[in-house]
């Protein structure tokens, strides 16, 4: 008897949920959305594009839709404009939804759901880390400020890859250098701290953490747990494996950077001495002497990361090509 009780509940419960889609869809306002491809319940064009969602493959559906076309990605749906004069027009119509990058479940995890100032809300958090970075980062001042230190970084360089008497005969790998020097160049921005050399315990441990998350966030293999949500439980592995990396990268942070009892205590490295690192300025604004705007600790960490990421990610790069 409540075997059957539970069948027709079951069968009733169904029967509504279909019937209120049906009326949905009867009632629901028409809307003159850009063509793509056929989607299927639940999975929208998921089955048919996949995880990857390469400029390649883009490409090749902009030749097959048109210049703008929509993909029903499970949960998401993603309007692709490929022609200029689409995108210009459609970024002045839409400014707000275009400033906000779109986050997911790994970056959540990384940027502590969006605390940083690359995957957050375009709104009043962001507004607020954009003025308390804008200061120590990006005005002329800090550049005449920090001129000497980057020359200082540059030319010992030089003069490495002159004293390495593999370099004459092998050559060398630029790219190292440079990634040591970008290093250099932010943490004495943020810290008043320097890495000597290429093989630098805590310079080695630090790149290995970034490069681990870059490898997790830029990833395609989760990206059908964040389209599908019912699929999230085979990812459980994977955030896993990026909440450990969060872990040990703030933990990192906290005990060679950020703790007081760390600034005392005598370093291997060298410490510039020259101006004020980014953390004593923050420090400062925690306790109200510099500006009015504050932040939290996990922002300021997050922030902290973020910009050395990307700083040195896309500076090494350039100077590299």
């Amino acid at each position: 008897m409540d075997l059957l009780f539970v069948e027709k509940l079951s069968a009733g419960f169904f029967a509504s949920v279909v019937v209120a889609i049906l009326v949905s869809k009867l009632r629901g306002r028409k809307l003159r959305l850009p063509p793509g491809p056929v989607p299927v319940p639940i999975f929208g064009n998921w089955l048919q594009v996949g995880d990857d969602l390469n400029h390649r493959n883009l490409a090749a559906l902009a030749r097959r839709f048109g210049d703008i076309f929509l993909l029903r990605m499970g949960q998401r749906n993603l309007v692709v404009v490929s022609s200029p004069p689409l995108a210009q027009e459609v970024v002045h119509t839409q400014g707000v939804e275009f400033g906000s990058r779109t986050r997911n479940v790994v970056f959540d995890i990384f940027t502590g759901n969006g605390q940083d100032m690359v995957f957050t809300v375009y709104g009043d958090h962001w507004r607020k880390m954009r003025r308390i970075m804008t200061v120590p980062f990006f005005t002329n001042k800090v550049v005449q400020k920090h001129r000497a230190g980057w020359e200082d970084e540059a030319a010992a360089v030089v003069d490495a890859v002159r004293a390495d008497p593999e370099a004459a005969a092998g050559g060398v790998v630029l790219r190292r250098w440079l990634q040591l020097m970008m290093y250099n160049n932010m943490y004495r921005i943020m810290f008043g701290r320097r890495f000597e050399s290429l093989d630098d315990p805590l310079f080695l441990r630090l790149k290995e953490l970034n490069g681990e998350r870059s490898r997790l966030a830029q990833s395609f293999e989760y990206n059908y747990g964040d389209f599908i949500p019912i699929l999230r439980p085979f990812l459980r592995g994977y955030l896993r494996t990026c909440k450990e990396i969060k872990e040990t990268r703030l933990k990192l942070f906290n005990d060679y950077f950020l703790e007081e009892r760390n600034w005392r205590a005598p370093r291997p490295w060298t410490t510039t001495g020259s101006s004020a690192p980014l953390i004593t300025s923050w420090r400062r604004s925690r306790r109200g002497r510099s500006t009015r705007t504050t932040c939290s600790t996990s922002s300021r960490t997050l922030t902290l990361q973020r910009s050395r990421r990307r700083y040195g990610r896309s500076s090494g790069r350039s100077r590299s090509w």
